[in-house]
């Protein structure tokens, strides 16, 4: 979907602007602590409030799991997947495609799936697709089948 691919192309201030202002101070703090290492501040968010991941061990050290998981559901969501047909029916369907729909549509989505508030990790989805980089949703979705594929040899 050419929402996605804007999505992902969008640049940092961009993407954060579509969060809650107390969602933006606490990432910006964690980008400032990580050196804007996306991936360490999304494990910073998990790590911070760990009730919320509890069901995938969401002790310290727990959150690169969680963090995976997201990423499964947002590779899902973004590559076709058809548990996810609906919600991307609903985005190609509608005429707001801000940055903030997408992301609460996504956040809701995978939120549901997972059984966690959309609210909750919608920062960390958006600090995922901040490290997508530039490099557009076929290539991002062909990169994970890879890296799969690289895990199970």
């Amino acid at each position: 979907m050419e929402e996605f691919d804007t999505l992902i192309n969008a640049d940092q201030a961009e993407i954060l602007a579509s969060l809650d202002g107390f969602q933006v101070e606490i990432l910006e703090s964690f980008l400032m602590q990580t050196k804007n290492d996306y991936l360490e501040s999304a494990d910073k968010w998990l790590n911070a409030t760990t009730a919320n991941t509890a069901q995938f061990g969401g002790e310290t050290g727990k959150a690169k799991i969680y963090r995976e998981k997201l990423l499964d559901e947002i590779e899902k969501f973004f590559c076709g997947d058809e548990s996810y047909e609906d919600d991307r029916k609903k985005i190609s369907e509608s005429t707001e495609k801000t940055k903030q729909y997408l992301i609460g549509v996504l956040s809701s989505a995978i939120g549901a799936t997972m059984g966690v508030a959309g609210t909750f990790i919608a920062p960390v989805i958006a600090l995922l697709i901040m490290s997508m980089g530039k490099m557009g949703v076929n290539a991002w979705c062909a990169m994970r089948v890879e890296i799969k594929a690289n895990q199970q040899t």
